[in-house]
């Protein structure tokens, strides 16, 4: 996503250009205007557009962002935009390894109110140098643990329309009385029911 008058939005969309010989490699096709074609469901489409209330919508704050939606749960990229090679990867591993995807308050908070059965994971992270919220840097060995473990279901439990997410939010956290980490909520139809 980036807007007309943002320089490093097309600061970014000009580095990102020099990974698109990587990106059809892999199956991840070039960067298109929004309303274009679509591309077969063997790809990735990878789509800008200036449309700040679909920002708003996904929890974005900053602009230039990135999201990759995998059957239609959407996955925010935390690292540096203006890292080409960490984008190329964070894409690959996202279109080629199952991942439980990670989402901010705004992306969890409209989860459950569209999905009819969806877990979220709250997990307790420590913070890098190379990402605001190293959303895949667990930092306590339980929640490594029980992520891994969880990895292991996520497609069966899909097969029956239940979604797994993760999260980081400690406001989040106090609102559902989660003191210990990991934590497992099971919302259907929008009730929660935390997993002791």
């Amino acid at each position: 996503m980036d807007s007309p008058d943002c320089v490093e939005c097309k600061a970014v969309l000009e580095d990102l250009e020099n990974i698109d010989s990587d990106t059809d490699r892999h199956g991840i096709i070039s960067m298109r205007d929004r309303g274009a074609d679509s591309s077969p469901d063997t790809l990735i489409s990878v789509v800008k557009t200036a449309e700040t209330e679909i920002a708003r919508e996904y929890g974005i704050k900053e602009l230039p962002a990135l999201i990759y939606f995998e059957r239609q749960i959407p996955s925010v990229y935390e690292g540096d935009m203006r890292a080409e090679e960490d984008v190329l990867q964070w894409l690959v591993q996202q279109k080629t390894e199952d991942t439980i995807e990670s989402v901010n308050r705004e992306l969890l908070e409209q989860l459950i109110e569209t999905t009819q059965q969806l877990f979220f994971m709250h997990i307790y992270l420590r913070l890098t140098n190379y990402s605001k919220y190293a959303a895949d840097k667990p930092s306590c060995r339980a929640c490594d643990i029980v992520l891994d473990e969880l990895e292991n279901i996520d497609d069966d439990c899909e097969i029956y329309g239940i979604n797994f997410v993760k999260i980081q939010d400690q406001p989040l956290a106090k609102r559902y009385g989660i003191k210990t980490y990991p934590a497992l909520i099971y919302f259907r139809n929008g009730n929660p029911l935390i997993y002791d």
